[in-house]
């Protein structure tokens, strides 16, 4: 057997295994009989990409970004190009989002396994290194991989920007064009993505650039000469193409700038927006400098330093694994970039897949190289590794079928019923909402991910409040619920922030009950729908509306609004 075959196999062998491994959880779900069609959710942040990819299979792609209560004029502060694509690419196949993603769950670990295996490799690796490296990275992250866009899909379109970097500083044309293109693509698609990759082209292009000056000797001259010999060089003369490696970066920089420009737009009139002040609260945004985690920051510090010691000592033995230097000195530059801008996002680890893979690298280089110095900064990785590896572990959860997954298998009948019906804009509890988002064409009165949606918190805190508008008060539990208006800025601000949240809600909810049908027509409800095994403490009779039952089964009522009594 060759080498050549015996290589494929190994890559075939382990992609088979990953997918395996990718989809039995969710099938041995399917195969139980309290499965009834409706699919299953194992990850968490699930409910928003699956809301959003129905709602381009329903036809309306544009609208993704805000997939829960179907106004066109309300702007989403998250963009949802990948769940556009997804329903643009399998509309005609009239499956369920679940459907589509389960299908992904079998495809886009195996490309991004072997997309790792191909960056390994050019980053100086040799093949069987890239893919240990590659193996070991799906293992750790084996519960992420299950996230189906972010960070799954991004960051499978970010790798490929990186590798198309690194191609077009080895003079590869085509590289150039696929490494600019994506990464003014990253900026319309995730921040956490775009962030990383730029950072990688930029320390890249600082790299070769600083190299060129001191390769040319300017460095010795002082800074008159060096300056002219900057200017001697993009001076007018007949032009031959014989391109500097920092050359080719500007160039993929530059293109990347203008394939991001509708992009950047974009963002900049979210930021004009009037309502963006409260959707940046929400994200939990802040102003800050210091690192989100000490701990995680003095690993990378550690490794970054160990790689330039080793530079120090022997800058041209790590020439061939520039490449792996870059990533790891992006990652530092990367989990610490508040210290920079200032502005502190929650949170970096939603960067994860990025610093895994610099990790994995820097146990790689020490692995190539076989240096002491190296090996600091590869204990450093091994203790990173393990972190997340540990933080991973529920992926082991997803293996078991307990009998409480199948809690809303019994609104099959339900779904079926709602898909024959013209779109309209459905109004029930907040588990069931989200059901009804994430499975039929319909639109729905409240999400907790309208958080992430361009609307006042007394806005949001008015459409939770039209969820429990059938319940009485005493039975509302307000106070119990985890997520109201704005969780995430709950947990970065911390303080009675909590407490204000808990007070408008209450507020809101004494304002509807005094009146429950004017805001139901506010909000155009079209249809009621009661899920009796979620709230059977509802009372319909409090809605005060005129109601048609139009479809019922053991456990659920669907009515239909006519008008207010």
């Amino acid at each position: 057997m060759s080498d050549r075959l015996k290589w494929w196999l190994s890559l075939g062998g382990c992609s088979l295994v990953l997918a395996a491994l990718m989809v039995m959880p969710q099938m041995r779900h399917r195969s139980s009989e309290l499965y009834q069609g409706i699919n299953i959710q194992l990850n968490s942040d699930e409910p928003i990409y699956l809301a959003r990819v129905q709602e381009s299979l329903s036809g309306r792609p544009e609208l993704a970004a805000e997939a829960f209560t179907g106004h066109p004029g309300l702007k989403g502060t998250q963009a949802a190009f990948i769940e556009s694509w997804y329903g643009r690419l399998f509309g005609w196949t009239e499956w369920k989002a679940g459907d589509v993603l389960y299908l992904m769950d079998a495809v886009a670990p195996v490309l991004i396994f072997l997309s790792l295996v191909l960056f390994f490799q050019l980053c100086g690796f040799t093949r069987f290194q890239a893919l240990g490296g590659a193996a070991v990275f799906c293992l750790i992250e084996l519960y992420n991989l299950g996230r189906p866009i972010h960070m799954r899909a991004s960051f499978f379109i970010m790798l490929w920007s990186l590798i198309g970097v690194i191609y077009a500083v080895r003079g590869r044309w085509w590289g150039a064009v696929l490494g600019s293109w994506l990464l003014g693509l990253l900026i319309g698609i995730y921040v956490w993505s775009f962030t990383f990759a730029w950072a990688f082209w930029g320390i890249f292009f600082a790299w070769e650039f600083l190299e060129w000056i001191y390769r040319t000797r300017v460095k010795k001259r002082g800074i008159l000469q060096t300056a002219w010999k900057v200017f001697w060089h993009f001076r007018p003369r007949r032009p031959v193409w014989k391109p500097e490696r920092w050359h080719l970066l500007g160039i993929v920089g530059f293109v990347g700038i203008l394939c991001g420009l509708p992009a950047i737009a974009h963002l900049v009139n979210l930021t004009l927006h009037p309502l963006y002040e409260y959707g940046s609260f929400r994200s939990g945004m802040h102003h800050g400098r210091f690192p989100e985690s000490w701990a995680y920051a003095a690993v990378f510090l550690g490794m970054i330093g160990a790689v330039l010691l080793s530079l120090r000592e022997n800058y041209e033995e790590l020439r061939p694994y520039r490449p792996a230097c870059v990533l790891i000195f992006t990652a530092f530059v990367y989990m610490n970039q508040q210290v920079v801008h200032g502005i502190t996002f929650n949170f970096v680890s939603h960067g994860i897949f990025s610093l895994a893979i610099a990790a994995v690298a820097m146990v790689l280089l020490f692995l190539a190289v076989r240096s002491r110095i190296l090996a600091v900064g590869a204990v450093a990785a091994c203790v990173y590794l393990a972190a997340i590896g540990y933080d991973g572990r529920f992926v082991l959860g997803q293996w078991e079928v307990p009998e409480g997954r199948f809690a809303n298998q019994h609104l099959s009948e339900a779904i079926t019923v709602l898909d024959a019906l013209p779109r309209g804009r459905i109004l029930s509890d907040p588990a069931t909402q989200a059901l009804i988002a994430s499975n039929t064409h319909h639109d729905i009165v409240y999400s907790i991910y309208l958080k992430n949606v361009l609307m006042t918190h007394h806005e949001i805190a008015m459409r939770f409040c039209l969820t429990q508008l059938p319940l009485r008060p005493d039975k509302r539990l307000i106070s119990e619920r985890g997520h109201l208006v704005y969780p995430d800025a709950v947990s970065a601000f911390g303080g009675d922030l909590r407490a204000q949240e808990e007070a408008m809600v209450f507020a809101a909810c004494k304002e509807l009950d005094l009146d429950p049908n004017i805001s139901i027509q506010t909000y155009e409800i079209s249809h009621i729908f009661w899920n009796k095994k979620q709230v059977p403490d509802w009372n319909i009779d409090r809605l005060h509306m005129d109601l048609d039952e139009i479809a019922s089964g053991e456990q659920w009522v669907l009515y239909k609004i006519n008008e207010a009594l």
